[in-house]
């Protein structure tokens, strides 16, 4: 099925949405192919100068181009590739089996352009699909998001959040060993925060709760409004985020945007957004040990908050929403009216 939420239009720019309503809550590649999305999106193709694709690499996202560029050679289409770090398999089976089938490698080498939204990730792409075929096109986070000074809860509890959907490569079971760790030293003058919807990992996650008992200091919300959301960073004393892979990471750029440091575990994204030390900490993938010794230093240290949040709300306010509108409209006309 297809759903038709969003018919818009910006600066003259007539924009349709398209997004396949089959939704398992699991990772991308454990969704199977939704037929009647590509048999929709391929019909009415002919009315649109150009096609946008969101997510990569993603089963039905990935035949829809295979398919775009055989029937409908000549429209141009566009891949953000918002799932994918880099252009390689993730430590998942499901994911290098899918690689070593071709078809990602096949999409990359039939798209027109590819945006990426970070350097490193818009480098790594580059290196398959050719510098004429990449731009680099930055998240951005609405004006209202942004803090006007940087404040904490003064309250003796450190208090850590996770934003982000509830899946194995979040790296929520790294999270919950750190938590476990830290609740030795500072025993219940610690709480964790979950906040996002469950693709396949809650279960676990409730029963390694369990098992490390941490019952008493971690909380699951599940997905927020955006108005709680921003009041839970404002509660935060930091942003944690231990996924195995991302390509850009909005919820770091979130947390800076409200004056709060932020933990990372070394990703694309991550080590694009922050700056070791200075806005916020980068730990090696998996490290929970590292994760839980920078938490303990946070702790001990509460003036270095102060100094990380401010850092970081400067560096977020780079990221213009207007300037990311911008910078896409001119990518889409550049393809939809070549020769």
């Amino acid at each position: 099925m297809v759903g038709h939420g969003l018919d818009f239009n910006v600066e003259g720019i007539d924009v349709s949405c398209f997004r396949s309503l089959l939704d398992l809550r699991g990772s991308s590649l454990d969704q199977p192919l939704s037929p009647s999305y590509i048999a929709s999106t391929v019909k009415e193709s002919d009315q649109f100068d150009l096609i946008h694709v969101h997510d990569f690499p993603k089963v039905s996202n990935d035949v829809l181009i295979l398919t775009l560029k055989k029937l409908k050679s000549s429209i141009p289409v566009i891949l953000t590739p918002h799932g994918a770090g880099s252009p390689t398999p993730t430590h998942k089976l499901s994911s290098k089996l899918y690689w070593s089938t071709g078809i990602p490698w096949k999409v990359l080498r039939s798209i027109d352009h590819l945006i990426a939204i970070s350097p490193l990730q818009a480098e790594l792409f580059t290196r398959i699909c050719g510098r004429d075929r990449v731009s680099t096109i930055l998240g951005a986070i609405p004006s209202h998001y942004f803090a006007e000074e940087v404040n904490f809860i003064e309250d003796g509890k450190l208090k850590i959040l996770f934003i982000g959907r509830m899946a194995e490569e979040k790296g929520i079971r790294i999270l919950l060993f750190a938590v476990h760790e830290v609740k030795k030293y500072l025993g219940k003058n610690v709480e964790l925060r979950c906040i996002g919807p469950d693709y396949g990992y809650l279960q676990e996650a409730r029963r390694l709760i369990d098992e490390l008992k941490l019952n008493d200091v971690v909380k699951l919300l599940g997905p927020l409004p955006e108005e709680e959301k921003i009041r839970n960073i404002d509660w935060c004393d930091v942003l944690v985020l231990p996924s195995y892979y991302e390509a850009f990471g909005l919820p770091l750029l979130e947390a800076m945007a409200r004056g709060k440091p932020v933990i990372a575990t070394k990703t694309v994204g991550s080590t694009s957004l922050i700056t070791h030390g200075e806005t916020g900490f980068l730990v090696r993938t998996g490290d929970w040990h590292g994760i839980a010794d920078t938490l303990l230093h946070l702790s001990r240290n509460p003036e270095l908050k102060y100094q990380m949040g401010r850092k970081g709300l400067r560096f977020a306010r780079r990221f213009s929403m207007q300037e990311m509108i911008e910078k896409h409209i001119e990518v889409y006309r550049r393809l939809a009216y070549r020769p």
